[in-house]
């Protein structure tokens, strides 16, 4: 299985320290590739011998199911392909030529490649962005941040940056460990012990 972008070629350039400018506002260098950030991307995605691409979708799509109480995994995929493409997927789930926690992976590695980011910080930036909306979403919507035209990758970056900025500098520091912090199980290596999935991640807040 595997997930990339349909973009162009680029050459790969050094990182630098990421920091606001403004009041000196430190924010947490999460993004795991910026290309994300500048426009919604096509994904592609390799299963089972078959390439299939989920259309390029804005933040307000993914948002739409990510910020969804009951978030439901297949709404994104095989959710976003076409019907056919979702029925040949649906059927390899049910024959056990993909297994639960393998299709619970794949899709976290959608969200992750989406995103820009670490599933676990992207689902964790959704959840404060949904349960502080009175402040950080009237905040993004009253500097005129489109989710429906940006990338999800993109409006995350920026709802960071709001967060960042609403919060006791004080308690900055904690904020940002608990955003990187990974679920128990991930990237541990130990095969035997499922990843968590977005759903239970997502209830532990």
């Amino acid at each position: 299985m595997a997930v990339r972008a349909r973009q162009p070629s680029r050459p790969s350039l050094p990182q630098v320290p990421q920091e606001s400018g403004d009041q000196g506002v430190r924010v947490p260098n999460l993004v795991a590739d910026p290309v994300w950030s500048l426009q919604p991307w096509p994904v592609v995605v390799e299963l089972g011998g078959r390439v299939f691409e989920i259309p390029a979708h804005p933040a307000s799509w993914w948002l739409s199911h990510l910020m969804n109480t009951e978030l439901d995994l297949m709404d994104m995929f095989p959710g976003g392909l076409e019907s056919e493409e979702q029925d040949y997927v649906y059927d390899m789930i049910m024959d056990g030529r993909l297994s639960e926690l393998d299709f619970g992976d794949l899709v976290l590695d959608i969200i992750a490649a989406v995103s820009g980011r670490p599933w676990w910080v992207a689902l964790r930036l959704v959840g404060h962005a949904r349960g502080s909306w009175s402040v950080i979403g009237a905040d993004m919507l009253l500097r005129g941040v489109d989710a429906a035209r940006m990338s999800l990758a993109g409006w995350l970056d920026v709802a960071l940056l709001t967060m960042v900025k609403n919060i006791d500098p004080k308690k900055v520091t904690m904020f940002n460990l608990e955003l990187e912090q990974p679920p128990p199980g991930e990237g541990q290596g130990i095969e035997s012990e499922p990843v968590m999935s977005a759903s239970a991640f997502m209830s532990m807040g």
